[in-house]
């Protein structure tokens, strides 16, 4: 299994990794994907992750952090792209739940790291919250662009599945779809491709039943995977090596055999 979102730089994470990692072995969670929220916090997130040749890193602004100083710099992106564990722009998007101050600055924020993954070549992270409209109209700038889209911690209705089938978007499936109130999202998820699901823990935060209410973790990956396997009437081993490969074919910089 591969945990393709969670923030190990975050404190609840970082300050016990090597046991993470530890619990991820012992759950045959291979791999995880750490997301950057903020270029200033970039260098010591990948600092943090050195040692571990199986953790990946993305290079993004979370659409929350931005301000009207807000930028993505290019040269920093260059700077770092030949290293083999940046392997994806984002988080970037639009959250119009938490504030609507900065709507026209995430959405230029947004348009950058769009304009980064062309000439960098990286797929997006993408987050959405209460801005679908929004986002399907950014990107239907971008139609002819072929760009390489996940949108994670897929919470999205019939309308936003519908564009990613579309258009071959990836979404990502976190412990959100194992909650009881997930009825509505669950009957969406149905109707989804199979070759275009990532799972993902987003963690520390949604940790999916049984582990409701606890801080969560990449290992906790196994449950959304699980619950995911018996979801589409698939064994779980069949489910996990497809979802492994959909990875991989969306993060092409990474390695299988690392």
């Amino acid at each position: 299994m591969i945990d393709s979102h969670c923030h190990l730089n975050f404190e609840t994470l970082s300050q016990d990794l090597p046991n993470i990692i530890k619990r991820c072995k012992e759950n045959s969670v291979t791999h995880l994907l750490s997301i950057n929220t903020q270029p200033k916090d970039f260098i010591n997130h990948l600092d943090l992750i050195k040692d571990f040749n199986n953790i990946y890193i993305s290079y993004g602004i979370h659409p929350e952090e931005i301000n009207n100083d807000s930028y993505l710099s290019l040269i920093d992106i260059e700077k770092n792209i030949k290293n083999p564990k940046l392997i994806a722009l984002g988080e970037t998007g639009l959250d119009f739940y938490h504030s609507i101050h900065y709507k026209k600055k995430q959405i230029e924020i947004f348009e950058a790291h769009i304009e980064a993954s062309k000439i960098f070549d990286l797929p997006i992270i993408i987050h959405q919250r209460n801005s679908e409209d929004t986002i399907i109209k950014v990107l239907n700038k971008f139609k002819n662009d072929n760009l390489r889209i996940v949108f994670h911690c897929f919470t999205g209705s019939k309308k936003l599945l519908d564009y990613c089938l579309e258009n071959n978007y990836y979404i990502s499936l976190s412990g959100i779809v194992t909650f009881k109130n997930a009825n509505i999202l669950r009957e969406i998820i149905l109707k989804a491709s199979l070759d275009y699901i990532l799972i993902e823990t987003d963690s520390p935060f949604l940790a999916p039943v049984p582990m409701r209410g606890k801080s969560n973790e990449p290992s906790y990956v196994k449950y959304t995977g699980e619950f995911l396997a018996e979801f589409y009437s698939l064994k779980k081993e069949d489910f996990f090596k497809l979802t492994d490969n959909n990875f991989y074919k969306l993060f092409s910089k990474a390695k299988k055999d690392n």
